[in-house]
């Protein structure tokens, strides 16, 4: 596991470096939460920013096997970490950009609404709320936060079947703000980004960023304390079924 957090400037960057595919389990979830933390309340920066290193690659959420190795109880654990990730990445004061060089997949996906502003490759950039392909509904707060971005005339398309997202589509749906060729380009469009943000009164950003999420801060919040029937689906009916079937490279078969 690799996660590194540096202050540059007014930004903190938070990179993930974890080849081939930056997958998520507990452990770097709440590191993640932590090192985020560190970045908002250090004195000198006014941005912070989460990309990765990997080539191509932002993240491909949980990692499967690590969750197939657990019991159904003990993944109750794993979602926990996921809502503690949501909660605690959305409730940042600073102005929040994810880099979304490559597949931001289920976890990843959940990893990138987190931010303010989703800058996204636009050869390698994938965007998909994977969970119902694997037996899992999205969790409540987070099919409200992608609503409040979402065309609803795809948001059937985004949270019910999961689409995959290429970055143009991912773009035109809303939940992308800006799209680059490359990745000198890409870090044009942060840079640009970065610098906007950076010149607004920091105060004034916190306090208007907090009052613009309110409401769906207070869902996080929720789901990080009781996943409720969320839970209902981690055993061998739903999330075992679709992770074995994509361990297997085959359709799942959902009896339930």
């Amino acid at each position: 596991m690799s996660i590194e957090l540096i202050h540059e400037g007014p930004v903190s960057i938070v990179t993930l470096n974890t080849p081939p595919m930056n997958l998520l389990e507990i452990e770097t979830m709440d590191l993640l939460v932590d090192l985020h933390r560190e970045a908002d309340a250090h004195p000198e920066s006014r941005v912070i920013v989460t990309r990765s290193a990997v080539p191509n690659m932002f993240s491909n959420g949980l990692n499967p096997q690590y969750v197939l190795a657990m019991s159904p109880e003990a993944r109750v654990d794993i979602f926990r970490a996921v809502g503690r990730m949501l909660h605690g990445l959305f409730s940042l004061g600073k102005p929040h950009i994810a880099v979304v060089n490559g597949p931001a997949m289920a976890g990843g996906a959940i990893l990138a609404l987190t931010a303010d502003f989703r800058l996204m490759e636009a050869e390698h950039g994938r965007l998909c709320f994977s969970e119902p392909k694997v037996g899992l509904p999205i969790p409540q707060p987070v099919a409200r936060i992608i609503a409040h971005f979402c065309l609803p005339a795809m948001l059937r398309e985004v949270v019910l079947l999961g689409k995959n997202m290429d970055a143009h589509t991912a773009r035109e749906t809303g939940l992308v703000d800006a799209t680059a060729e490359g990745t000198e380009a890409l870090e044009e469009l942060v840079k640009n980004q970065v610098a906007r943000l950076a010149r607004l009164s920091p105060a004034v950003l916190r306090s208007t960023k907090a009052g613009m999420r309110s409401h769906l801060r207070e869902l996080t919040a929720q789901f990080a304390d009781d996943l409720g029937e969320f839970a209902n689906f981690t055993g061998p009916d739903f999330l075992g079924e679709g992770l074995t079937a994509l361990m297997e490279q085959r359709h799942p078969i959902f009896k339930r």
